[in-house]
């Protein structure tokens, strides 16, 4: 709760235009601190909610209820490592995101691996269908960039495209590549 207390401090901060994006799991998210956290943000459009599988959820009903205020005033959910664990595809039926971040384990050696590709291609295939958008993660050579290109992935994240920076380094001329 403290670090996303942080990351929210900032958002002021970042050029128009910019989002930042949060993790927190579904308790966090259920925590009645989080909620007041949200209410007291000023814009929660400029504010992507990245919610973690790492646990199974039983109660996205609940969940949805908590978030749909926010959503309605243009908080965006993503689904985060979406394959790397059983419950991404619960969480992606049951939350409908605005964003599904492919996880790294599928995008690393995407361009040899026919497997990856194929499901690379069906994650795309149902993102387009339900109107969300795909984010490939952990894009770290020209080959994987280019074939997720080539599957029609429009967002990426990586070390090739970018590094992570401070808020120092944004400020003084640092340029954001590949942020989703």
């Amino acid at each position: 709760m403290v670090a996303i207390e942080q990351a929210l401090a900032i958002l002021p901060q970042l050029n128009d235009g910019l989002d930042i994006g949060v993790n927190a799991s579904p308790e966090t998210i259920l925590d009645v601190r989080f909620d007041q956290l949200l209410a007291r943000t000023p814009d929660v459009g400029r504010i992507v909610l990245e919610i973690t599988e790492h646990a199974a959820v039983e109660r996205y009903e609940e969940i949805a209820a908590r978030l749909k205020p926010y959503r309605d005033s243009g908080l965006q959910i993503a689904v985060d490592d979406a394959g790397a664990g059983y419950a991404s595809f619960r969480h992606i039926l049951n939350l409908e995101p605005d964003r599904i971040k492919l996880d790294m384990s599928l995008t690393r050696d995407i361009d040899i691996d026919p497997a990856r590709r194929a499901l690379a291609a069906a994650l795309i295939h149902f993102s387009t269908d339900t109107g969300s958008t795909l984010v490939a993660e952990g894009v770290e050579t020209a080959a994987e960039a280019a074939t997720l290109i080539e599957l029609g992935v429009g967002r990426a994240q990586g070390y090739f495209l970018g590094r992570p920076m401070t808020m120092q380094m944004m400020q003084t001329g640092g340029h954001l590549l590949g942020t989703a």
